[in-house]
């Protein structure tokens, strides 16, 4: 990661960020129009952050999820739900790497959900659920991917009903985890496998200051 302060908050720094995530943006639009048929770019705002603690939906860069799966093995058996899935980039990048397995996603927003649903229509393999990710039981899958989709304290509440819910184990992939992610340090049934921070690639900005992620596995204790 490099990351200069004075850097970013010159004009010239921030012109050039805003310029470099731009180009990363025609990419992204590119790939959104051949897999979904239509552009997931638009930033929503949350309707329920002061009531269910969620965040609102961005689409996350293609080439920062090429950063976090890398390396990732999935097999016909897995089972793959975004948690807070938004216009659904991630299930779109999911489609473009070819999961073998079933690719699901909850978004609580029902305009965004709604969205998500239409060009997901086409692809047997994608099941979009429009609403309450605490009304799901997540036994079913086996990979999970979370682009902070709650506030800290609606994670917290959120990763005690995943413990609950879980028979056997959970493979998570957490974006933008600075904020609440150290609540799964030291907590019994999780194991970290990598910790990064994404914020310039290939002298392309990714992001206007350093965004941290991680990928866990969480056993059950029944397993362990």
């Amino acid at each position: 990661m490099e990351y200069n302060k004075k850097f970013n908050k010159s004009k010239f720094g921030k012109f050039f960020i805003k310029n470099t995530n731009r180009i990363i943006k025609i990419g992204d639009y590119f790939y959104d129009k051949k897999i979904c048929g239509c552009s997931l770019i638009r930033y929503v705002p949350s309707l329920y952050r002061e009531s269910k603690g969620a965040t609102g939906s961005q689409s996350t860069h293609y080439v920062i999820l090429d950063e976090i799966f890398q390396n990732a093995v999935f097999s016909e058996n897995d089972c793959f739900i975004d948690v807070g899935c938004g216009k659904g980039r991630i299930l779109a990048y999911m489609l473009r790497e070819k999961f073998p397995g079933e690719i699901h996603g909850i978004e609580l927003n029902q305009e965004v959900g709604d969205y998500c649903k239409a060009w997901a229509e086409k692809y047997p393999q994608v099941h979009v659920n429009v609403g309450d990710a605490f009304a799901l039981n997540y036994d079913k899958y086996t990979v999970m991917f979370m682009g902070r989709p709650f506030l800290p304290d609606m994670f917290h509440q959120f990763i005690e009903k995943l413990e609950q819910d879980m028979t056997h184990p959970l493979k998570l992939y957490y974006w933008v985890d600075q904020q609440s992610g150290d609540f799964l340090n030291d907590r019994p049934g999780w194991n970290m496998h990598r910790r990064e921070w994404i914020y310039k690639k290939n002298g392309f900005y990714l992001a206007s200051s350093p965004q941290r992620y991680s990928v866990w596995t969480y056993t059950p204790a029944k397993n362990l």
